[in-house]
């Protein structure tokens, strides 16, 4: 058993050199969100901002797993002479590969799900709607410090239509 233990750690390049500097990651990040859901919506503002909560753990210098929570922000306008409203938020989970370029800058790629909730409201109140759906994105970070770092990121979330999310965060690594 030991055997076949020691065997997955080193196929995912765990070493115990590896496991002493990778390790667990959390951050906070604040953008812009563009939510493409005005088909027959007057007056529609579709973009809001954004905020977010993540953690992952990098399991070598080149791969990762992230999850997080995502608020969306709301969309508003008019349908039929009445306002109307939706607020959409979700949480993810994606594997995320890291192509570092030197000690302290790395771009990355992400593909994950998002399980979605959006909630009506004004004339659309009562309407709460939910699903898992494809999301992906990429971004660049750069590290101040060992531990400190700040993220970059544009990421696309298959939710009904789709949304688009540009933010900027701070990273840090335990």
């Amino acid at each position: 058993m030991t055997k076949i233990i020691g065997a997955i750690l080193l196929t995912l390049g765990m070493t115990g050199t590896a496991l002493a500097q990778n390790g667990f990651y959390a951050g906070a990040g604040i953008g812009q969100a563009t939510i493409d859901a005005c088909d027959g919506v007057t007056n529609c503002d579709d973009e809001d901002t954004s905020w977010k909560i993540f953690g992952g753990w990098e399991l070598n210098r080149n791969i990762a797993v992230e999850a997080g929570w995502v608020d969306f922000g709301e969309v508003s306008g008019s349908m039929g002479g009445s306002a109307v409203s939706a607020e959409a938020d979700g949480w993810t989970l994606a594997a995320k590969g890291i192509l570092p370029l030197n000690e302290q800058f790395s771009v990355f790629g992400k593909l994950g799900m998002v399980r979605w909730d959006i909630e009506g409201g004004g004339a659309a109140s009562g309407i709460d709607d939910d699903g898992t759906d494809l999301m992906y994105g990429l971004g660049a970070q750069y590290m101040f410090t060992d531990r400190v770092g700040v993220v970059g990121e544009w990421e696309w979330y298959d939710i009904d239509d789709d949304v688009d999310l540009l933010s900027i965060g701070v990273l840090i690594k335990f």
